[in-house]
């Protein structure tokens, strides 16, 4: 049920302050373990399992969202005079975290380094943080997804730890780069290789225990580095949409690709398919093993979500639309005035806005000042004005006693509420639809739109 299932108020990540009489961390002995953190997680996520973390995902999705079919169930008896929501379709994008520096990995195998030295990770192994040397903050994370071992630089990003998840420790040494600060980093799947890309926009590569052999300077702006996920050639993305590959068993460059439709301020990987972000927010999709363009279909099938930075936050998507729900509490209530010599009516509405409809059209237009207005109230939703009615709102559906109300609010989305009336009905003249009044001239139909979900965008 909806009015039982969705509680006001969502589970938040705060960002807290560091605490003062941090002792600094020497470099570390191989027994070195994880420390504390400031950054406060939920516990669901503290165990750092990619159960814990789908599993947060998952309640996190049933908590913000509901299904169209959830938006037809009526409360149970009484709620619905105590209660009464909004729902808008949108990207569904719940926050794993925040104070978030970089990340790695997929909802198979996730990591991010916070602004607070510490690395989150949600992995197969025990190991669900880790602490960098000296207690600054990490700069840049790479891993792969099932690895068990992750690499990580420190604030300044001239030195390159590498982490045993099994073990939960760091690996005594640490990787020198020569040019840093590390722009970007990622490691394979089995952990066994790793790719960086400097400050000099040198792309280095070898194994996870060095040294690190220069490819190529980089042309372009680089977007993202990162492994196949048959982990065996590295892929470097520039602005202009060219893509780098390094076959790494050989270390052979392969022949580059050349994405149309450049510039991009953006880019990731879903399996084997590429995702360019414009910045305008058009995306193109190419797939490396067909060399070609593909509809943002195929990238989900391959990886039907995706964990990206946000607002400074890590937020997860899956590129489908879902609706939003709000809770309102109380009864959804108008406060409607008409003014005679302006021939307005002037609503007071759901959204706390005031807004001014023509008495000739019933359509919204630009407020007036006025000295005559007067207060009126509705018969069964309607509002009468000499010898016409209005209507804000209008009937969705009734199952039993139980009426469903609609009323959509331009950039707000549709706000719904339920009626327990005397008779008796089963009515459902527009099954999966919801009203959009043009016009509140209650002889003026409104238009009934479909709820659809689900669409990739």
């Amino acid at each position: 049920m909806i009015f039982k299932n969705f509680k006001a108020g969502l589970a938040v990540m705060a960002l807290l302050g560091l605490t003062a009489g941090m002792h600094a961390q020497a470099d570390a002995s191989p027994k070195e373990r994880v420390g504390q953190s400031y950054i406060e997680v939920p516990s669901q996520l503290r165990k750092g399992s990619t159960k814990s973390l789908k599993g947060y995902v998952s309640r996190l999705l049933n908590k913000e969202y509901v299904s169209a079919k959830k938006l037809y169930e009526p409360p149970f008896p009484g709620l619905e005079d105590q209660i009464y929501i909004s729902v808008k379709r949108e990207k569904a994008m719940p926050i794993i975290a925040g104070g978030v520096a970089s990340y790695a990995g997929n909802e198979e195998g996730l990591a991010a380094a916070l602004y607070d030295g510490t690395v989150r990770v949600w992995s197969e192994y025990r190991c669900s943080k880790l602490r960098l040397p000296g207690g600054g903050g990490a700069l840049q994370t790479g891993y792969g997804p099932g690895s068990s071992a992750l690499a990580a630089t420190g604030r300044d990003g001239n030195e390159i730890y590498v982490f045993d998840l099994e073990q939960c420790s760091r690996i005594p040494g640490k990787l020198p780069v020569e040019h840093g600060p590390v722009k970007m980093m990622a490691l394979s799947r089995s952990g066994d290789w790793l790719g960086v890309i400097d400050s000099f926009n040198a792309l280095l590569c070898g194994p996870v225990s060095g040294p690190l052999q220069e490819v190529l300077i980089l042309e372009g702006t680089p977007l993202y580095i990162g492994y196949t996920p048959g982990q065996g050639v590295l892929v470097a993305v520039e602005a202009s949409g060219r893509i780098i590959k390094q076959g790494m068993k050989k270390q052979t460059r392969m022949d580059s690709d050349e994405v149309p439709g450049g510039p991009f301020v953006n880019a990731r990987m879903a399996g084997y398919v590429v995702c360019l972000t414009r910045d305008n927010g058009s995306e193109v999709y190419w797939d490396m093993r067909k060399r070609a363009t593909v509809e943002k279909s195929e990238a989900l099938e391959q990886e039907p979500s995706w964990i990206f930075k946000y607002n400074g936050g890590l937020v997860y998507s899956t590129g489908l639309d879902r609706w939003k729900i709000t809770e309102h509490l109380g009864r959804p209530m108008f406060i409607v005035s008409y003014s005679a010599a302006k021939k307005l009516l002037r609503v007071r509405d759901l959204d706390r806005k005031t807004r001014y409809y023509s008495v000739l059209d019933g359509k919204e237009i630009a407020g007036a000042d006025a000295d005559d207005w007067k207060l009126i109230s509705s018969s069964k939703g309607v509002y009468n004005v000499g010898k016409k009615s209005f209507r804000l709102y209008d009937p969705v559906y009734q199952q039993g006693t139980m009426r469903l109300y609609g009323r959509y609010i331009e950039g707000k989305g549709f706000y719904l509420w339920w009626e327990n009336l005397s008779s008796h009905k089963n009515k459902n003249p527009h099954p999966m639809e919801l009203p959009v009044r043009e016009s509140i001239l209650a002889d003026s139909p409104a238009l009934w739109v479909p709820l659809v979900e689900g669409e990739v965008r």
